[in-house]
């Protein structure tokens, strides 16, 4: 199986590994708990492993100016491991970059009210503009094109993204079995996380998707699965970097005379 693996993917290990490492542990995320205050809690994340994704925030950023930031430096972290793949699997990597916007376009194709954010995020702007019959049809003018499926019957988003993303695979190629193992591995707890609520402390199964994710990333080296797996964990860092900070800037609005 080796001889058939792309060599291009050790380029693409050596700078996953090194971004591996760089990962916040267990200490860091400690620190971030015990830390109550926004201006404090930016304080200490400049002076961590998760300084790069907190540099263009403000002093006191609202929710919705994290959650922006947060959608914009995963895609910026999607291209940039994209880019590291051979060619054959580097439009299947980049298609994880949607991912962040799954949540918002499953509340638009149930018919849901668009909120204000959407209205001026660069990617739901142009289709929320649009009258809710016609957002399909926007949808398809956009590199979301694979997703207008999702406004029709059943209304699963999730469910269009996967189907595309899987055509975009390389037909026959080794690494498909062991991103299709990662995905079984990790299918209950990812449903259990979408269940959850935003006011729910979802520890614990962030952490239980954290311990499948990171045997795909160690054993296969020399495969897609490595960036599957390094962007799931990554995706997981974010994901409870935006709480902690999401926490305290509500604090920060409640605090408020």
């Amino acid at each position: 199986i080796m001889s058939r693996i792309d060599p291009a993917f050790a380029y693409s290990q050596a700078r996953l590994q090194a971004r591996y490492g760089a990962r916040p542990r267990s200490a860091d995320w400690s620190h971030i708990a015990a830390t109550a205050d926004l201006g404090a809690l930016l304080q200490l994340l400049r002076a961590s492993p998760l300084a790069g994704w907190t540099g263009r925030l403000g002093s006191r950023p609202g929710i919705h100016e994290i959650d922006w930031r947060a959608r914009e430096e995963w895609l910026r972290r999607v291209d940039e491991v994209a880019l590291w793949q051979p060619r054959a699997w580097r439009n299947a990597i980049l298609w994880l970059r949607w991912i962040a916007y799954l949540p918002a376009l499953q509340k638009l194709a149930r018919g849901g009210r668009a909120l204000a954010w959407m209205r001026d995020d660069p990617v739901l702007g142009p289709i929320v503009a649009r009258e809710p019959r016609e957002r399909a049809a926007a949808l398809r003018r956009t590199p979301l094109a694979a997703l207008a499926g999702g406004f029709g019957p059943p209304h699963e988003m999730a469910v269009a993204w996967a189907r595309h993303w899987r055509q975009l695979w390389p037909s026959r190629d080794p690494g498909r079995e062991p991103i299709e193992a990662m995905i079984r591995m990790t299918s209950h707890e990812r449903r259990l996380l979408a269940r959850l609520p935003d006011s729910v402390r979802s520890t614990d199964a962030l952490r239980a998707l954290e311990r499948r994710f990171q045997p795909g990333f160690r054993r296969h080296p020399l495969s897609p699965a490595a960036a599957v797996a390094y962007l799931g964990l990554l995706a997981l860092d974010l994901r409870r970097m935006r709480g902690a900070l999401a926490t305290r800037a509500l604090h920060d609005v409640t605090a408020e005379p």
